[in-house]
């Protein structure tokens, strides 16, 4: 039988009215060797299938349909049981093989009392691996041979037949298991890298990358296994497991998959509140006074707003000096043996730093704690070049002030100059853009000229600012060096101790990741301490957070 013929034998039933002839020519040929198959008429298995047809046409401008090829098979099925049904034949079976496919009594069959067992075959068949997956659904619904797929795979008979008993028997027994009904839940990461070359969203943004790494964190497993584990059809995961191997998110053993990075999981990560309270009360102390101290000296340094009230360049005086602290003291205190890194299939290096948060808003693993702090720098380039710096407490972080709208612009359109004194260039910036970077707080009108609202150092200037807040008591050194140590064996024995084995040589690189950010949220402790005892100037949350902000001229300064 021709397509033109069942399109006609289609359209006559349904009037003559048009139809989109790609979405049927796919199934035509399928569906009359089906009919044909089971009706020794050849005019009845014409009228079969045009039934089908019109019947498939006319539920795809009804039904929401997830599976066409499960809803095309499904319809078959049910009009070729009422076509029997019609002639007093109360029992068949679809398929003399396989009572999997069997329907015993369709007396009052239809679309809905055969959906739910038709859904579960095609829901199972979907976890088989392509290699099983394919067979099955060329013998069963294209209604190929036994022969004509060992010619279409270039594969023995024999193992065509293999591959159709094993795949019945995986749908049986998973169907009887009912290991499919999974309660599936969001997996929520921040993902970084290892100070690294690494482009985690490229690999890490989705739920199904997502969902196959953490399936195969601890154990390696194969494709079918994942499906099983995640409720993933097959068909998806092998489209992505080739992306994440190319990203080295997963390694192949064997016939199986493996994630290929740590995993911090929430319930790991140790409650510290105490050991943080305890060291930020001790280096609050130290810096309340030390700032008393420096005042005067700081304005004698002479950059553009130092003349700003101690309260709020402590901002930038406070982490400068204790990042400073911290990173030496981290240094002489924990030896770690970080491994240089390893060069990446798609052209970078390093690893992935994966932590589970609490929801997919969460910038940081620390974001239920407010004490966390960090720093941006923005690279102004050109023949002046030169670095914005934005320390930030999680509180009070600002995402205008960083943006597009923000440090962002201030540093593409190159419009702070050092010998300016402050006054900001904005005959680059349109109204428009100069009315964004006043109400995020970065520069300010000035009489009959907009000025920078934000420290700007010279390369000398900071140097000297540098020296003047390094902290050399050392008691202080002493505490942090114990807090350091203490957190050290936190980490080492309770995070870390069972990581998958194939993943040990990248303990000491995330344990060293791990160990700045428990240290910075040490700084962002103390910051809140002189905040709530009216050294620091307390930020008004209902505008942008600009006392972190300050930009120096020349090289990047590791600050």
């Amino acid at each position: 039988m021709h397509y033109k013929g069942v399109i006609m034998i289609a359209s006559q039933k349904k009037g003559g009215e048009y139809l989109d002839e790609n979405k049927i020519i796919p199934y035509i040929e399928p569906i009359f060797r089906f009919c044909c198959k089971r009706l020794s008429n050849r005019c009845d298995a014409e009228d079969l299938a045009g039934e089908i047809l019109c019947h498939i046409l006319e539920g795809m401008n009804k039904y929401r349909i997830e599976s066409l090829d499960a809803w095309v098979w499904r319809i078959a099925h049910n009009r070729y049981a009422r076509f029997i049904d019609d002639r007093n034949k109360n029992q068949i079976v679809l398929s003399c093989e396989d009572e999997l496919f069997e329907i015993a009594d369709y007396t009052d069959i239809d679309e809905e009392t055969t959906e739910q067992h038709y859904e579960t075959v095609f829901r199972y068949l979907h976890t088989l691996s392509s290699e099983y997956r394919n067979v099955f659904v060329d013998y069963y619904i294209g209604e190929l041979s036994i022969r004509s797929l060992a010619k279409k795979y270039s594969l023995p008979e024999t193992t065509i037949k293999w591959r159709l008993n094993v795949g019945r028997q995986k749908i049986r027994d998973r169907i009887g298991e009912n290991k499919m009904d999974k309660v599936y839940k969001r997996i929520n990461w921040n993902t970084t890298s290892c100070n690294g070359s690494v482009d985690s969203d490229k690999y890490l943004y989705s739920q199904i990358a997502r969902s196959i790494c953490e399936a195969v964190y601890e154990n390696p497993l194969t494709v079918e296994e994942i499906s099983l584990r995640t409720g993933i059809p097959t068909i998806y995961i092998e489209d992505e497991l080739p992306r994440l191997e190319y990203g080295d998110a997963v390694r192949k053993i064997g016939n199986k998959y493996a994630t290929d990075f740590i995993i911090m999981h929430l319930k790991d990560r140790p409650v510290l509140h105490n050991d943080y309270q305890k060291l930020s009360d001790i280096l609050s102390n130290h810096m309340e006074q030390f700032l008393t101290q420096i005042k005067d000296d700081v304005q004698k340094i002479g950059f553009y707003g130092c003349e700003r009230d101690i309260s709020k360049l402590g901002y930038i005086i406070v982490p400068l000096a204790l990042r400073r602290l911290i990173w030496e003291t981290k240094k002489n205190t924990v030896k770690l043996s970080i491994p240089p890194y390893l060069p990446r299939k798609d052209g970078g290096y390093g690893w992935f730093i994966v932590d589970e948060v609490e929801d997919q808003e969460s910038k940081s693993t620390f974001t239920e704690d407010p004490h966390s702090t960090g720093n941006n720098g923005f690279a102004v380039k050109g023949s002046n070049p030169g670095w914005f710096y934005y320390y930030w407490i999680w509180r009070y972080f600002s995402q205008e002030v960083k943006s597009k709208q923000g440090l962002c612009l201030l540093a593409e359109k190159n419009v702070v100059k050092i010998q300016n004194d402050g006054e900001a260039d904005t005959d680059q910036l349109c109204q428009e853009e100069i009315a964004v970077l006043i109400a995020n707080g970065l520069i300010r009108r000035n009489n009959r000229r907009y000025v920078c609202n934000f420290p700007l150092f010279s390369n000398k200037q900071f140097c000297a600012l540098k020296e003047l807040t390094e902290i050399k008591d050392p008691e202080i050194t002493k505490e942090l060096s114990a807090f350091i140590e203490n957190i050290f064996e936190i980490i080492r024995l309770n995070m870390y101790s069972k990581v998958p084995k194939r993943l040990e040589s990248q303990i000491d690189q995330r344990i060293s990741c791990d160990m700045n950010d428990h240290l910075n949220i040490i700084t962002g402790y103390v910051m809140e301490n002189l905040i709530s005892r009216g050294i620091l100037h307390k930020p008004d949350l209902e505008k942008p957070f600009t006392d972190g902000v300050f930009y120096v001229e020349g090289e990047y300064i590791n600050s």
